[in-house]
């Protein structure tokens, strides 16, 4: 949201941002304006379309704008609520509707392929109060160094956003001068919500040398077969990294496979010990039930932890998000069943609460919801920290 206001406003277009994250639906306030612009998940669907109607009541001929995640996947279904359906990045997208030059429907958001374009962030847009991240007990904000992933692992969200595309990166020292600029709001940390930080290992360098002297904390999404490479582990920690969070997924190389990870229990192996020898605080990302999920392999994903030990952990269900190929062909994976009621497509809420919204040939939904607790349990058994429940990093 912050990205796209602050593109708009700079544009000359009076922004206001109104992030409801937390607020009851009985508190929820819209003030007027000409276009809404509504940022769309899955799970949450429902909830947006009562937002929606709320804004008709504040402004009856107003504009109404969908995009994110959901808007990107199921665009056909979601222009039957909206005027405008933005599909992919909204930037660009959103200044075009705004100066008329589009009409009403389904629109492809073009990329913005030269990042340092993107302005540094208008805070002033949000409350900053409202926001309480922590990394190494100290408040974080969230930066972005680059846009997209070259992996395409089946059951990733990313991809509805075009994550697949090539890596696209924003200069370091810009990078650099914005956390450096987000120092006026004190004793901060950082936390890089790249789909994959530091992919190209010459920028990682450039990074370095931009951030030399420079006492920074942050974590970061990584990939464990980065972590493999000493010299990949050895720069994060000299430039302020304390902390890695990396989707392991599985302890099953058949699994992995199916997945299209792109990695195998040897390299995980070796990406974790590495990391954890150089003194970064390891956060692991479990999925149970991806076709071809039996006892077995759970079995092997235990075992696996167990000889690995990461610090911290998280089990999801397998998810097929509306605009992966498991939500679009999934006799082609033997998804069988599937729920359409996506309020109930959420990782994980409440008290590490989460369900299966489908059944496989082998396994229906309450013998992998067997499954996934089974390896949570084990998981506590061996002393590794919940991630909800880490000390110093939320």
């Amino acid at each position: 949201m912050l990205y796209i206001g602050t593109y708009a406003a700079i544009r000359g277009y009076p922004v206001e941002i109104c992030d409801l994250a937390g607020v009851p639906q009985e508190d929820w306030e819209l003030p007027e304006a000409d276009y809404y612009g509504f940022v769309t998940y899955s799970t949450t669907y429902a909830r947006t379309l009562t937002l929606l109607a709320l804004a008709r009541q504040v402004n009856p001929k107003a504009t109404m704008i969908a995009g994110g995640p959901h808007a990107s996947a199921l665009p056909e279904k979601v222009i039957e609520d909206f005027d405008y359906v933005v599909v992919g990045e909204g930037e660009q997208a959103l200044v075009e509707i705004l100066s008329g030059d589009v009409a009403p429907g389904i629109i492809t958001g073009k990329p913005v392929m030269d990042l340092d374009l993107l302005p540094m962030l208008d805070y002033g847009l949000v409350d900053i109060d409202s926001y309480h991240r922590i990394v190494d007990g100290k408040r974080s904000f969230t930066l972005l160094s680059s846009r997209g992933c070259p992996y395409k692992c089946l059951f990733c969200n990313s991809l509805i956003m075009g994550g697949h595309k090539p890596l696209r990166f924003r200069s370091p020292g810009i990078v650099v001068d914005e956390m450096m600029a987000l120092r006026a709001f004190g004793d901060v940390a950082y936390r890089f919500g790249d789909d994959l930080f530091g992919g190209e290992r010459s920028w990682l360098d450039a990074f370095a040398d931009n951030l030399a002297g420079a006492d920074v904390t942050y974590r970061a999404f990584v990939r464990l077969n980065q972590c493999a490479s000493p010299l990949f582990v050895q720069t994060l920690v000299e430039t302020g990294c304390k902390h890695i969070a990396v989707g392991a997924e599985s302890g099953s190389n058949l699994i992995l496979k199916a997945m299209r990870k792109g990695l195998t229990k040897q390299v995980s192996r070796e990406g974790i010990r590495r990391a954890k020898e150089a003194g970064l605080i390891v956060r692991t990302y479990w999925i149970v039930g991806f076709p071809g999920e039996t006892w077995d392999t759970v079995r092997e994903t235990v075992e696996f932890v167990d000889e690995t030990r990461p610090d911290e952990f998280v089990v999801y269900p397998l998810i097929p998000y509306p605009g992966t190929p498991l939500y679009h062909d999934p006799e082609r994976y033997g998804l069988l069943n599937i729920d359409q009621d996506f309020s109930k497509y959420f990782q994980i809420c409440g008290d590490k609460h989460s369900e299966f919204v489908y059944d496989l040939e082998n396994a229906d939904r309450h013998e992998l919801q067997a499954m996934k607790e089974h390896l949570s349990k084990q998981l506590e058994i061996m002393h590794l920290s919940w991630a909800r429940d880490s000390k110093g990093y939320v």
